[in-house]
């Protein structure tokens, strides 16, 4: 609510279920129902860590609307890609946010670079480059992802940041193939969070339901 009390159009993430908490359901669900699931053989490379799963969120919505502490901003080279999330991020943000773009005199690939949040809910806004994909470099690419969610995460930590919110990277026009984009994007952060828990309280992806 805000002060004249309108309901907020921005989600506060602790109101958001963590991924433990769909766990925890599955497994209720599991005793209440006799109803037999086909067993699949999917193995995970890591052990299961609830607390490392209680900082994680899966919401389906606009980052730009996250009250947290940074949310990402997923764009091109000079930082004036035009995409559902940068335009979202831009309106909600106001007219401050272009200006101190500027500044910033561009972003590499794989780079992540900060500025305030503006009229965000979240106090900043961490811009990142993702690649563009071409089979023949798959390396490369999958190179430069991993080092946009990495970098995105290490500055969070230097910034002494407590929560992320984060877009999906790979923007459609770069084309980075979904599911390999999803499997790197999980994998950075849990790895991450392994050894710098401790430094961040929570972790939200933010998807669409074309990438959900």
């Amino acid at each position: 609510m805000d002060p004249l009390g309108a309901p907020s159009q921005f989600v506060d993430i602790d109101s958001l279920p963590a991924w433990n908490d769909y766990c925890e359901a599955d497994q209720l669900d599991s005793h209440k129902t006799q109803v037999e699931k086909p067993q699949l053989d999917v193995r995970s490379p890591f052990p299961y860590r609830k607390d490392i799963n209680a900082k994680i969120i899966l919401w389906k919505g606009n980052v730009a609307l996250l009250n947290c502490t940074a949310i990402v901003n997923t764009s091109n080279e000079s930082l004036t890609d035009k995409n559902l999330v940068s335009e979202s991020i831009f309106m909600h943000a106001g007219p401050d946010l272009r200006d101190e773009l500027q500044k910033l005199k561009g972003c590499r690939t794989g780079e992540a670079k900060l500025t305030k949040g503006f009229n965000l809910a979240a106090r900043f806004i961490i811009h990142t480059v993702g690649p563009k994909y071409k089979s023949r470099y798959r390396t490369a690419a999958e190179s430069s992802l991993y080092s946009c969610y990495r970098n995105v995460l290490q500055l969070a930590k230097e910034q002494a940041m407590s929560s992320v919110g984060f877009c999906v990277i790979n923007s459609v026009k770069r084309g980075y193939p979904l599911e390999d984009a999803t499997h790197i994007a999980l994998r950075t952060v849990r790895r991450f969070l392994e050894i710098h828990g401790e430094t961040l309280e929570k972790v939200v992806f933010a998807v669409s339901e074309l990438e959900q």
